[in-house]
């Protein structure tokens, strides 16, 4: 009896000692990340320095949440609601978010000169790369001067449009836009986001740029950067996913610049000359993908000009960059699986390439989660935010209202038709959270993914009916 006693201790001792210790997920340590940096965010938008008038803290953490998830959207009216402290924060906030709490904090080791480890390395890599097998150190070294080098030109630039400020506001509000447009956030110091730079060409160039670069994807920037080799004077050989990022993102813009040509030239259009209407058209095209900036009044487009962003909203940025939805290599993927099986082929093959069965299976399940948590959004505002018993024609039918809004902070795009400052406590509250899963959603992902169980028994074959 004794030494069985014994033998159990010794057991189980044994196993606490020698049994391995379980190694944190790297993805549970990004959301928490994320999670910490919106709570102290929000605190410290919640401090009297921070604003010129009382806040509560729901509409701080909305607005925390808004600016780590780059997405732009905001309760209040960040002009005259913040302080110069309080708009330092959110420029701290965007800028975090807007490169990932990963690559900030991967940052900070290598700087204290110890070498990250391999589940900071693990999300990083997955971030900005789809091989996996690419040096941290030398990622960081790409993005980081890349980033910063963008924002400052863009600094400068937005400097030379702001004659008519005193000169530490001019330089304070050339760096807020300059690192909103680059981080494709969508805030901004003026009440009507851009409408007033509606017909001024270098704003509108600037912010493009600025837009397009953060949205593009650091891998996709990174290799065409680099697609010519000067020394052996010929071009090197670009990944598959940068071709198709390239051509489905300019495609998108391109046909983006036709719709909305089209759906507007009689609405906000009209009235301004042909060199104006065009400027304006590229402007909403290059931005409304995802960086939410807006030079005419969102609710005053018609509804196919809305419904027409809403889905480019939801289709978004290119992976490994500032911007959200479900990505356009995502919804690439999911175009091309339907046309490979409309001709009746087994595969998912572009550019004479095979699309391996893995990353089809991560875009399907992407492009589900999205649609799964916008329709539940969707429906939980369409009962919180309108009055009981109200008929479809009593409240100027909002569904289009709240879908669009429920798709844009998913999307972390920001543009709004004018529902988030009328938003309800619990209305505030799914949005927040609609922002976060629409920026954590693709690492849950890689996540439910990489962790996945294989499973080599199957349950027995039965047909059903479909079409």
């Amino acid at each position: 009896m004794l030494r069985s006693k014994y033998q159990a201790f010794a057991d189980t001792t044994s196993e606490n000692v020698f049994k391995p210790k379980r190694q944190a997920n790297p993805i549970t340590l990004v959301v928490l990340g994320y999670l910490m940096l919106i709570t102290v965010g929000a605190v410290l938008l919640r401090l009297p320095v921070s604003t010129r008038e009382p806040i509560d803290f729901l509409q701080a953490l909305f607005t925390a949440t808004s600016a780590v998830c780059v997405t732009g959207l905001s309760v209040i009216d960040i002009s005259s609601t913040f302080s110069t402290f309080g708009n330092w924060v959110l420029i701290v906030l965007m800028q975090l978010g807007g490169l990932g709490i990963m690559t900030v904090s991967t940052v900070l080791i290598l700087l204290a000169g110890m070498h990250p480890g391999f589940n900071h390395q693990s999300v990083l890599l997955a971030d900005f790369t789809q091989e996996g097998n690419v040096d941290a150190k030398r990622i960081l070294m790409a993005v980081l001067p890349f980033t910063f080098i963008l924002e400052a030109i863009g600094g400068v630039l937005y400097f030379t449009q702001f004659g008519d400020m005193e000169l530490s506001d001019r330089i304070f509000c050339s760096l807020f836009q300059a690192v909103s447009s680059f981080c494709n956030v969508g805030f901004t110091l003026f009440p009507d986001s851009l409408v007033q730079f509606q017909l001024n060409p270098v704003m509108n160039i600037t912010t493009c740029i600025l837009a397009l670069a953060g949205a593009f994807g650091f891998l996709a920037i990174t290799e065409l950067q680099y697609a010519f080799d000067f020394k052996e004077r010929k071009f090197r050989k670009i990944s598959l996913h940068t071709r198709v990022a390239t051509f489905c993102t300019f495609v998108i813009i391109g046909v983006s610049i036709v719709a909305f040509m089209i759906t507007e030239w009689g609405n906000t259009l009209n009235g301004l000359s042909f060199f104006d209407k065009l400027q304006t058209t590229f402007f909403m095209a290059f931005t409304s993908r995802t960086a939410g900036l807006n030079t005419v009044d969102t609710p005053a487009l018609c509804a196919s000009s809305l419904f027409f962003f809403a889905i480019i909203m939801f289709i978004g940025a290119n992976p490994g960059s500032c911007g959200g939805g479900i990505k356009v290599t995502t919804a690439a993927v999911i175009g091309l699986l339907g046309f490979n099986r409309l001709l009746g082929r087994e595969k998912t093959q572009v550019m004479n390439r095979t699309i391996p069965e893995t990353t089809v299976d991560k875009a399907v399940r992407i492009f589900v989660v999205a649609i799964v948590v916008i329709a539940l959004a969707t429906m939980v505002l369409l009962i919180t935010e309108i009055p009981a018993g109200t008929g479809f024609n009593e409240n100027g039918s909002p569904f289009l209202k709240i879908l669009f809004e429920v798709i844009s902070a998913y999307s972390t795009c920001g543009l709004s038709m004018g529902l988030t400052g009328e938003l309800s406590t619990v209305g505030q509250i799914v949005i927040c959270c609609v922002m976060f899963i629409g920026r954590m959603g693709p690492l849950f992902l890689i996540s439910a993914v990489a962790g996945r169980v294989q499973n080599t028994t199957w349950y027995a074959e039965e047909d059903i009916m479909v079409g």
